[in-house]
């Protein structure tokens, strides 16, 4: 039994180990022969191995590898056929390492292996090609930018090869095949990884970067039978992605497949790339490599410049290293303009240059020169200043007219050749335009933000953007709306374009002037007439003006009438006139409107109206009369005590009502009386109307509060010493008498102080200004003791009501600085300065054990005498 197990055990470690052996892999075809039905391949799996990585496995001594057909993702031999080769390892090779830095610090020692894997395999012709695949688990532990999960994510490698739908019968296709070489990559710094790829065929190559496939079922090293196409990808970590495998610093270049830009924070990395193949413009197939690239915590030093920069805003520019290794001790700068004299030269790390002229400067840059550490690089810098992007447009504008729009943009050192517009149009692409002076239809009024990038034949652009509006219609301004003339009137027609251009009126009926933009009319009948305007360019309004002719006016206002003195009143208006004036009154609150409100304040006012149209006109006059308000009067504000009546008194009418009704016998009579109404106060609101002529009530208020005076004479029980003066302190009231006056200084006052000689017992009586009273006692306990702290020696905290709590009886004592009780091992249980507050026998909830306690008491007698003491105590359960 023991021999089984250490068997399995070695079995689940192998496997384990297995599971961590490849570090990437490709998949790539060879046709051999060609029937009119079948082809034949050889299929080469390419698995890669990090000789360094710590507890992997060997290369795999065979793998086993699908082949299924596209068309319906069966076996390639047909249904119920088996899909896979076991295929055993054909030889090992050691990769080159290349693009060393010079002096580099911290250099990883990089080796890896690629095994090769060949078999052959004949296939029908189908229309979408086979895919061959092998899938493993797992990956390398602790990669940066895929989430490996517990037991890895795993990989597959497949290679796809095409069908009738890409390539006729006639025509063969060998898959490309990605270089060999690795590359340092240092983190923080620049670096290249050459996936570059060769077709034999000399198909024409696209590369992108892609998702990497995971092992799909795959659980560990051991052999499956991969799964059917499509495969899943590997869980990318936040900030990473196939298409971004290093962070957003680092691309690929779709031409050439090399992978350049400034590294991630040291590790290990994912990195799939795609690369498509396309013969005479028709894709045929995608090739895909799978690698794990280490980004070493190494540095170089590296003189890094972009291959061109431009100036096009002055002579001057600012000169940067890209790479920032402490490595790069001196620095070296050749600015190509010897013009410049001894400015030429720079051994600033970030020098400031300006240029002698405009034109094309070749700069060298060197850094450590002179070193065995030196690196060099060159750049072109384009001094060519003064560009300034700008244009005009045709205003004004309108939607549905187009808007033309002419470049002046300006270089005095080269030739506008390109242009960019963007007419700020929302939701939409086909708003842009490469012509120099483009025409634009904008079909929606609105503000537009046209911009325009502006480029020359120097390599500089400027960009600007203006703002324009884009109205439904000309603006007009139609000042005269639809009106009434009288017919022995004359009137203007007003307008007032914000565009110049060309105007019409119709019909030529009574007209002075048909083209004018503000003609005179006199029709005799009622006429609409029409105004046709069309500005500069070319933008159309119509408008009208309606002209009602009449003969007189008619003005009629309200009848006399009669209203409460200081009520107001709408001078309803009616008739033909457009404009009216009325009597100049300060009562009015406006003498040149149709209706408005008046609020007479005299017994009788006459107000008198007067509408005109043009020059005829009509009057007419209404008389208000006004009647004062009932004087309502509530009477005076009232104060009882509590369970206490009063009765209200209200006078200035003939018929009251009050409000709220609450607690009164009678809401609708002067006179009222109030029963039960609690403590505190209401406002009673009285309404009163009266026989005078003014229908409507007047208000007054009466407030009635309510108070109850509740006595307090202090504690109900309190104790003295021999010799120990008493303050007494009385509250509820504002009128205090204590009984007996014995021993008290003054038995008139709400806190006279007591020298009683002996136990007594006193009585206050508490009184408000409305003769409410109460009564309360208090009981004084006296002691020939001197002033002290008086402490129990047991007690027993059982509950059953009877010296359950333990506390000292403060006889004299002015405060309790602290009471603390401790247990035999010296911990403080409980603390209070709150005399009259004592112990339940309980620590942090838990009732505790019987035994013997430690007291410690601090306090001051009246005397001010501080008094100390400590003791024991005996709690009993």
């Amino acid at each position: 039994m023991k021999k089984i197990l250490c068997i399995l055990f070695w079995v689940f470690a192998s496997l384990h180990s297995h599971a961590k052996h490849i570090s990437g892999g490709e998949m790539y075809y060879d046709i051999l022969s060609s029937t009119t039905s079948t082809k034949t391949y050889r299929i080469t799996l390419i698995l890669f191995r990090d000789e360094s990585c710590f507890d992997c496995a060997d290369m795999p001594p065979f793998v086993r590898i699908g082949v299924y057909n596209n068309d319906n993702n069966e076996p390639y031999g047909g249904a119920g056929t088996l899909p896979t080769f076991d295929v055993d390892l054909l030889k090992v090779e050691t990769l080159p390492i290349v693009n060393v830095p010079l002096c580099i610090s911290n250099q990883p020692s990089l080796r890896y292996t690629a095994g090769y894997y060949s078999f052959v395999v004949t296939l029908k012709n189908n229309s979408k090609g086979y895919t061959a695949a092998y899938q493993t688990c797992c990956r390398i532990d602790n990669i940066n930018n895929i989430d490996n999960g517990v037991n890895g994510a795993g990989a597959t490698y497949s290679s796809t090869i095409p069908g009738l739908n890409s390539l006729n019968n006639q025509q063969f296709d060998n898959a490309p095949r990605f270089s060999k070489g690795i590359s340092i990559v240092c983190f923080n710094n620049s670096f290249i990884l050459d996936f570059s790829a060769n077709d034999p065929d000399g198909d024409d190559l696209i590369y992108n970067l892609c998702d990497a496939f995971n092992g799909g079922a795959a659980q560990n090293a051991g052999n499956i039978t991969p799964s059917v196409p499509p495969y899943g990808s590997v869980d990318y970590i936040s900030g990473f992605s196939g298409s971004k495998p290093l962070g957003l610093k680092a691309d690929i270049n779709p031409q050439t497949g090399i992978i350049s830009g400034i590294a991630p924070s040291a590790g290990k990395y994912v990195i799939s790339v795609c690369v498509s193949s396309y013969r005479n413009g028709k894709f045929i197939d995608t090739h895909r490599k799978d690698f794990i690239i280490t980004v070493a915590a190494c540095d170089f030093a590296n003189a890094e410049l972009l291959p061109e920069y431009i100036t096009c805003d002055g002579y001057t520019f600012d000169f940067k290293n890209k790479s920032q290794s402490p490595l790069n001790q001196s620095f070296y700068w050749d600015f190509g303009d010897p013009l410049s004299g001894a400015n030429n030269i720079s051994t600033s790390p970030t020098p400031s240059h300006t240029f002698s002229s405009p034109g094309d400067y070749t700069v060298k840059f060197v850094v450590n020169r002179g070193t065995s550490c030196a690196d060099s690089t060159t750049t072109i810098l384009k001094v060519y200043p003064d560009f300034n992007a700008n244009f005009t447009d045709n205003a004004p504008r309108c939607k549905d007219v187009p808007v033309s729009f002419t470049d002046k943009s300006v270089h005095n050192f080269g030739i506008v050749t390109s242009w960019k517009w963007n007419f700020g149009v929302l939701n939409t692409n086909a708003d842009t335009s490469s012509a120099k002076n483009p025409v634009y239809n904008f079909t929606t009024p609105g503000n537009y933000s046209i911009t325009l990038i502006a480029g020359s034949n120097r390599g500089c652009y400027d960009t600007i953007t203006k703002t324009i509006s884009i109205v439904d219609k000309p603006q007009l301004n139609l000042s005269t709306r639809d009106t009434i003339i009288c017919i022995a009137d004359r009137l203007q027609l007003n307008t007032n374009p914000t565009s110049t251009g060309s105007i019409s009126w119709t019909p030529a009926y009574n007209i002075s002037n048909f083209n004018s933009l503000n003609p005179i009319v006199n029709p005799s009948v009622d006429t609409t007439y029409f105004v046709n305007f069309e500005d500069n360019s070319g933008c159309l309004l119509r408008d009208s003006v309606k002209v009602k002719v009449i003969a007189s006016v008619d003005v009629n206002t309200i009848n006399d009438t009669t209203i409460c003195r200081k009520d107001s009143v709408i001078l309803k208006t009616t008739g033909n006139a457009i404009k009216y004036t009325w009597t100049n009154n300060p009562t009015l609150n406006n003498t040149s409107i149709k209706d408005p409100v008046a609020v007479p304040v005299l017994p009788s006012t006459t107000y008198y109206v007067k509408g005109f149209v043009g020059t005829c006109f009509d009057t007419d006059s209404v008389k208000i009369n006004t009647i004062p308000y009932p004087n309502a009067r509530a009477g005076k504000d009232t104060l009882i005590c509590l369970g206490g009546t009063a009765k209200l008194s209200a006078s200035g009418g003939i018929s009251y009502i009050w409000s709220p009704a609450l607690y009164l016998d009678n809401p609708n009579i002067g006179n009222p009386t109030i029963f039960n109404q609690p403590a505190g106060f209401i406002d009673y609101v009285v309404g009163v109307t009266d026989n005078a002529g003014c229908p409507k009530p007047s208000f007054d208020t009466v407030r009635v509060t309510v108070e109850k005076v509740t006595a307090d004479a202090g504690p109900r029980d309190t104790s003295v010493v021999s010799g120990q003066p008493l303050q007494l302190n009385a509250t509820g009231g504002t009128i205090y008498q204590w009984t007996p006056a014995q021993w008290l200084n003054n038995p008139n006052k709400s806190n006279p102080i007591s020298n009683p000689l002996s136990d007594i017992e006193y009585v206050v009586k508490v009184s408000n200004a409305a003769g409410c009273n109460d009564t309360d006692t208090i009981s004084v306990k006296y002691f020939t003791v001197i002033p002290d702290f008086y402490i129990p020696n047991a007690f027993s905290p059982n509950g059953d009501g009877l010296n359950d709590v333990i506390k000292p009886v403060a006889l004299g004592i002015k405060s309790l600085d602290r009471f603390n009780i401790y247990n035999r091992w010296g911990q403080m249980i409980y603390s209070t300065r709150q005399i009259g507050s004592g112990w339940d026998g309980k620590y942090k909830g838990a009732l505790q054990e019987t035994g013997t306690y430690v007291w410690y008491i601090k306090g001051t007698d009246y005397t001010n005498k501080q008094i100390e003491k400590k003791g024991t105590l005996i709690l009993i359960h």
